[in-house]
């Protein structure tokens, strides 16, 4: 049938048809290769060139894809074609033939892609290099014309797996829906000698139980199996048809009902050494099975890891005779390529409790019991991972389990478990070159859900309830910080909106002040000036005037002065003139200068930080305290020296007055204040604005007078 693979590889080789009737042009300037040993020494890059080749030489038969594809050998090497299909219609194993085409780089050594084959006659197959399986692995042996021997280990019907077309030079297909279910008269032969195993194709069909076990050789065509950097993986071989295959020892007969080997016997010295490589029989009860994969299998005391395509479902308990052939394994012996009978039911399998590492590594591939602390749980695709803390060692224990299968509930997290389990002896770090190997870990395969029991529940106080509830804690602190900080900034917008309540007030106050200072000077200062002045005038006249008339009239001039001056005194402290065309600093040295001015003083004002105007309130009231602690400096600590700081900040105001007079005890109220505002005033001027005072004083040593002011 002309299904798509062959189609395309048509395609490709009457391409090629065309390419060499364009090369055959160019054949005088270039040379032709006319030997395979030529055409595998070309290196990628030479191969991906036009290079023509002609070569005579023996069909030694068919290759994949089949019915285009073969394999050819001259007197120096053998070589991988590809032909149009019509080409070969008529051509068998030993016929001489031409070929004549280009060379391609193939997917991993060159091969010929012909356009061109003629029959010139029959030839005579060659003699097979003689190779070992080791030499096939070695990767240089592809497309050649093989003998070997090897064990047979399996024989199975081959299931077709081609596909749609493959690209140019690869000579293996993908499996498509319809015919990777497809049966072929083909078989597939596992052959192993010592570690080395290959895979052999074959013509069928071949009766497994003829051929397993014996000892065999054949000749075939060697292949390799390679990836995409044209890298080697391994080896395989097809048997052209009509070749036979030798039976050099054939199987033992009836294994099965031969005596069966003790599973402690395996591998030991002076044990078997007569069947070296050949299947042993051995009998016991299934601990674990997973069909068409691997199950373990006790004998008395001893457990066995046995590997098995064979699909019959088993379960723990049953006698069982089983065939394979014994390997070294990580640690333990396994048995490779088993098959098995089912002989009885027997008693469920026991579990050995073990107490320590060394307990584990002498049951490995046994079924095994502890008791732990479980740690953690982890799901993957394939199935479950347990972590617990065993006598203070981190084990790890396995289950296959579909992922839509759920963890059992009661498996938390700080549990006390007993577990049960196949051991497995971990090897991966690097053992000793020789001598007594003993392994530091293993894990734990378990068999169902049933295999962890829960002893003891976790306490209710485990990690993850104590993380939420520092969660929990974590969210109410926040929400009372959040709270806090609501209730502060609803206390600062209160007390701002007081605050601006309180200063338009205070203006409307001081403008009420103002305009009552206004009145009082246009009115009654002006009315007390003028009788003053008239007084004054009689008493320019008073000797006129009997004594006693000028004593009251003196007596009346003294009041209206006084009344005048307390009049002055009123409108002075009622109105702030010197705040109105002035900041704060300024108006502070005008009244420092005005207050000292004749009497002897030293005085200096000094300004820190930016200036700004400040709100009324604040300003007015950090003036009357200047110029009462000024007043006072003056009045009674007859000092030399008076200065004054304000210090402007971001947030906060300071006005500082220092003197050098004579001081007086900061803990008791000056007795030369208590009949005015002193101390008293200042601090009611300081709590109206919400300031704090800070005095400093002490007898013969000034005194210091702070105030600090939030703005």
């Amino acid at each position: 049938m002309f299904g798509p693979n062959r189609f395309f590889c048509f395609l490709q080789l009457v391409a090629t048809c065309f390419v060499g009737i364009e090369v055959s042009a160019q054949m005088v300037e270039n040379p032709i290769l006319t030997t395979a040993a030529q055409i595998r020494a070309l290196s990628e890059k030479e191969a991906s060139e036009t290079i023509v080749v002609h070569l005579r030489g023996i069909y030694m038969g068919g290759a994949d894809p089949e019915g285009i594809a073969f394999i050819m050998q001259d007197e120096t090497d053998g070589i991988y074609v590809q032909a149009p299909a019509e080409l070969l219609i008529s051509i068998e194993r030993g016929d001489l033939i031409e070929v004549e085409g280009v060379v391609n780089p193939g997917g991993f050594a060159p091969i010929v892609l012909a356009h061109s084959l003629q029959k010139i006659g029959l030839g005579k197959i060659p003699k097979p290099k003689q190779v070992t399986l080791d030499e096939l692995y070695a990767g240089q042996m592809d497309a050649q014309w093989v003998e070997f021997s090897g064990v047979v280990r399996s024989v199975e019907p081959k299931v077709s797996t081609d596909t749609a077309p493959p690209p140019p030079g690869t000579r293996y297909k993908v499996p498509s829906q319809e015919e990777v279910s497809i049966p072929s008269s083909k078989v597939k032969m596992k052959l192993a000698s010592g570690l080395a195993r290959v895979m052999v194709e074959l013509n069928g069909p071949m009766d497994p139980e003829e051929y397993v076990d014996a000892e065999i050789r054949l000749r075939g065509l060697c292949f390799n199996l390679h990836n995409r950097n044209r890298q080697y993986v391994k080896p395989f071989v097809q048997v052209p048809e009509g070749v036979e295959v030798q039976v050099l020892t054939g199987p033992a007969p009836s294994l099965f009902d031969s005596p069966p080997s003790s599973i402690a016997n395996l591998l030991r010295f002076g044990q078997q050494n007569d069947n070296h490589g050949h299947r042993v029989h051995i009998q016991g009860v299934v601990v674990h099975h997973r069909p068409g994969v691997v199950m373990w299998v006790r004998d008395g005391g001893d457990c066995l890891r046995v590997e098995s395509a064979q699909v019959l479902a088993l379960q723990p308990g049953d006698i069982v005779d089983v065939l394979g052939f014994p390997v070294p394994g990580e640690y333990s012996p396994l048995l490779e390529d088993a098959i098995y009978r089912k002989r009885a039911f027997g008693e469920m399998p026991r579990p050995y409790v073990i107490t320590d590492v060394s307990n584990a590594l002498r049951n490995d591939a046994n079924l095994v019991q502890m008791d732990a602390k479980l740690v953690e749980l982890r799901r993957f695709p394939e199935g479950v991972e347990l972590t617990f803390d065993w006598i203070g060692q981190t084990i790890r224990a396995h289950i296959f389990q579909e992922e839509s299968d759920p963890i059992p509930s009661e498996w938390k997290v700080g549990s006390v478990i007993q577990v049960t389990g196949v051991c497995e002896v971990m090897t991966d770090e690097a053992g000793p070159l020789g001598g007594l190997w003993i392994p530091r870990s293993f894990e734990l395969l378990l068999r169902s859900t049933d295999d962890v029991l829960i002893i003891k529940s976790p306490p209710w106080w485990n990690a993850e309830r104590l993380a939420w509830l520092l969660l929990g804690f974590l969210l109410l602190a926040l929400g009372m910080i959040a709270v806090t900080v609501w209730i502060s900034k609803r206390r600062v917008q209160d007390q701002e909106h007081r605050r601006a309540m309180a200063e338009t007030e205070f203006s409307a106050i001081l403008n009420e002040r103002n305009r009552v200072a206004r009145e009082i000077h246009d009115t009654l200062s002006q009315g007390l000036g003028s009788i003053s002045v008239q007084l004054e005038l009689v008493r320019t006249y008073a000797n006129e005037l009997s004594p006693e008339i000028r004593k009251h009239l003196g007596t009346a001039h003294q009041l209206t002065r006084e009344a005048l001056r307390e009049a002055r005194n009123s409108i002075w402290n009622m109105r702030s003139h010197v705040l109105e065309n002035n900041d704060l600093g300024d108006a502070l040295s005008r009244i420092l200068k005005q207050l000292t001015e004749g009497k002897g003083i030293d005085s200096d004002v000094g300004v820190e930080g930016t200036r700004r105007r400040l709100s009324p309130m604040i300003e007015n009231n950090l003036l009357r305290i200047g110029q009462e602690a000024i007043t006072n400096a003056c009045n009674h600590a007859k000092p030399k020296n008076i200065k004054v700081r304000l210090n402007y900040e971001d947030r906060l105001v300071q006005l500082s007055i220092e003197d050098d007079g004579i001081g007086f005890d900061g803990n008791a109220e000056p007795p030369t204040m208590r009949q005015s505002f002193g101390l008293v005033g200042i601090r009611e001027r300081a709590d109206l604005i919400g300031g704090n005072v800070d005095l400093v004083s002490n007898p013969g040593m000034g005194c210091e007078i702070t105030v600090s002011v939030k703005v």
